[in-house]
């Protein structure tokens, strides 16, 4: 994604080629990017550009992995390898955006045909990872794609436990299934189970591999696994320090476990890294990663650094000032929702719903009517945005329709338990704005329990059993407000705004040491906190032993 070259050292030709060692990269000025091997049939002077594509590949970094594996091309052009590992970067499935029409037409520019292709392969090794590639991109549909990509991957790994390139690959390719939806539910556990156990296999033998540290945090990256990926987290920022994504992925583990300065960290490297990376490129400030944006802010939100999360809503707004992010202007969904998301998870955590200004939104439609899997996920989160916000400033009426056009999208048989959990928000809202206490909390209850099985990745703003435990609490039911806010925890631990709540409550209870047990965990976060009522509050809690 970002645009670094890394300098690879050639250590038999053609046989085998390793990127340059981190430390070596550093000390000549070079980027780092991590370590690859992958013995192959190319010509040597396609070898640096085919590793250091292979790297960019593994930390998706897709755009100059793309140019990597071209200028391989060029320097080979019958190095089939090149084109099989192009193809591969313009495939984003855990981003849920592909670009099939690319992918073929760089296999296309090798050969007219999978099996001319495949004829063009210099070893069966390498026409193994060429007949998974294929089948990635074969004319069938996505779930059928994606079982065999991963199905080829795990077996050639299977045949050579030592070729760490197929474990990395076959581990990411799992975690294609998974995400597409191409598993059925019992067997979800296990094939994450083996993403897992692939990906540690490679760390362990090779710890600065770039794709194991990187793929094992994805495997991880959920409530209950999350543990199991904070060594990789760790090291992973340090084996490519100059890939931009793997400057923010440690974030994902850290954020698991509330570890928010962590997260912090992360997000500023991976935000002034995404920054310098459009400006060395002169790409549009679509290209920003607004998704590190939206995480370093969660992260000052959970640190009580108020003034400077919404000072990331006027960064977000003065990077795109004059950008033209219509759909006819190239204007990705991730640069259009970055403000308006901002807005909204500001309002979120501090309940000031001006923040959020009432407009318009698009009506959540299926899957088919979007251009991408990812636009339509991004205009559903816009729908729910508006309606949700316009339900905490009082308005039942635009929750509940919102909420009754995601149940149409669930009745099709579109969004699975996602698109459940933003419905049953949304009811509970409108219910609450009407004036409907008691439906507005069984609701709300319904959502909770949803969103334990969301198993969330990344910030979650609106939490619904944060919700269920403040309306609890109005309602006189500490006891209630209390389960509701340590639900909260157990699947989002540390946050901020649930220990506030899990404080009140249990000092309503005249749990005092309970009170000031969650308040002490607040201030933890809040060391750096801006001076707020909340903070005063949270004080006081924490002195009432």
């Amino acid at each position: 994604m970002k645009p670094h070259l890394l300098t690879l050292a050639l250590l038999a030709l053609p046989a085998a080629v390793r990127a340059q060692e981190p430390a070596h990269a550093h000390a000549h000025g070079t980027p780092q990017l991590g370590t690859v091997s992958f013995r192959n049939s190319g010509a040597a002077a396609a070898q640096a550009p085919f590793l250091r594509g292979l790297a960019f590949l593994h930390n998706f970094e897709y755009r100059d992995a793309a140019d990597a594996f071209r200028e391989a091309q060029r320097a080979d052009p019958r190095f089939a390898m090149a084109y099989w590992g192009e193809a591969l970067t313009y495939s984003h499935v855990l981003w849920f955006e592909e670009d099939l029409p690319a992918s073929r037409a760089a296999l296309a520019r090798l050969a007219a045909t999978p099996a001319a292709r495949l004829a063009l392969a210099g070893t069966a090794r390498e026409r193994a990872y060429g007949a998974a590639v294929e089948a990635f991109f074969a004319d069938a549909p996505p779930a059928a794609r994606y079982t065999a990509f991963a199905d080829s991957m795990r077996a050639l790994s299977a045949r050579d436990t030592a070729d760490l390139e197929a474990a990395s690959l076959a581990s990411l390719a799992l975690q294609m299934a998974l995400y597409s939806g191409a598993v059925p539910a019992e067997r979800r556990a296990a094939v994450r189970g083996d993403a897992i156990t692939l990906a540690q296999r490679v760390f362990r033998v090779a710890p600065r591999h770039p794709g194991a540290a990187h793929y094992l945090i994805h495997a991880t990256d959920a409530p209950g696994f999350a543990a199991g990926g904070l060594d990789a987290a760790r090291a992973y920022a340090r084996i490519a320090p100059d890939a931009e994504h793997a400057l923010h992925m440690p974030s994902h583990i850290f954020l698991q476990v509330g570890m928010w300065d962590d997260v912090v960290a992360s997000n500023e490297r991976a935000w002034a890294a995404s920054r310098e990376w459009v400006r060395a490129r002169g790409a549009s400030p679509r290209a920003l990663s607004f998704h590190t944006l939206g995480w370093l802010q969660y992260a000052y939100l959970q640190q009580g650094r108020f003034r400077a999360a919404r000072a990331l809503v006027d960064t977000a707004h003065a990077v795109l000032a004059g950008v033209d992010l219509s759909p006819a202007g190239g204007g990705g969904a991730d640069a259009r929702l970055a403000e308006p998301s901002l807005r909204f998870a500001l309002a979120a955590e501090t309940g000031d719903w001006t923040l959020v200004p009432a407009a318009g939104a698009p009506r959540p439609g299926p899957s088919s009517a979007a251009p991408s899997q990812r636009a339509w996920i991004f205009a559903n989160i816009a729908a729910f945005q508006q309606a949700a916000a316009a339900g905490m400033r009082g308005d039942s009426a635009a929750p509940a329709a919102a909420a009754r056009d995601f149940q149409r999208l669930i009745d099709a048989g579109e969004g699975g338990v996602g698109l459940q959990f933003a419905a049953t928000r949304l009811r509970a809202i409108a219910a609450h704005a009407r004036g409907d206490g008691p439906g507005a909390i069984a609701l709300m209850r319904e959502a909770a329990a949803v969103e334990d099985r969301t198993q969330p990745v990344g910030p979650v703003s609106l939490s619904a059993h944060e919700l269920l435990g403040a309306w609890l609490l109005r309602a006189g039911d500490a006891r209630g407000a209390a389960e509701a806010y340590a639900g909260a925890l157990a699947l989002m631990p540390n946050r901020s705004s649930a220990l506030l709540g899990l404080a009140r409550a249990r000092a309503a209870l005249g749990e005092r040491d309970a009170a000031a047990d969650a308040a002490r965990s607040l201030l933890a976060n809040w060391k750096q906190g801006d001076e707020t009522a909340e903070l005063a509050e949270a004080r006081r809690l924490a002195a009432s032993r």
